[in-house]
């Protein structure tokens, strides 16, 4: 697990100073509505928290925090890890303070942490989930290069699956 870079943003290890505002993330309701199983609360969050450095960095997860080069300020969270239900495929994650919305740090997380995919991790393929009316995420994922692959489901419904090989990146 290295320290990532974009032209604005610096995606580095989470350190115990990150610990408050990684919790504010994850029980913000807004930032949280599209992720995963939603909003935590304070105990939940503070759970996730403790496997981040139990279990997610010792069997070496890529996790990230993101801070802005500009201040250093923290803006958000991101990874790349097999997926849960398809251990084979690997997808990559990010979700933003909501300051940090509209201005072009998440492009720049995709495309950067699918770059990592393909150069770092020696993947053939990089996917990423998002749910189906969630329209700014998917823009993202379609400026980072990525093609709608099907429709998938789980307890709570349908979603999307987007995926880039490697032989089809953006340059």
């Amino acid at each position: 697990m290295k320290q990532l870079e974009t032209e604005r943003l610096i995606l580095k290890l989470y350190t115990e100073k990150d610990k408050t505002d990684l919790l504010n993330l994850f029980t913000d309701s807004e930032v949280m509505k599209h992720v995963g199983d939603g909003v935590m609360t304070e105990e939940q969050a503070e759970v996730w928290w403790e496997k981040l450095f139990n279990k997610f960095y010792p069997h070496g997860t890529n996790i990230w925090a993101v801070f802005t080069k500009e201040n250093s300020g923290y803006i958000g969270h991101a990874g790349i890890y097999p997926r849960p239900t398809k251990k084979e495929d690997w997808e990559f994650v990010y979700f933003l303070c909501r300051e940090a919305w509209g201005k072009g740090y998440a492009t720049e997380i995709a495309r950067r942490i699918i770059e990592y995919g393909f150069e770092d991790l020696d993947l053939p393929e990089v996917f990423a989930t998002v749910d189906n009316d969630h329209s700014a995420s998917i823009r993202v994922l379609e400026k980072a290069g990525m093609l709608f692959l099907r429709y998938e489901y789980d307890e709570e419904g349908s979603f999307s699956a987007y995926s880039i090989k490697g032989q089809n990146r953006l340059r």
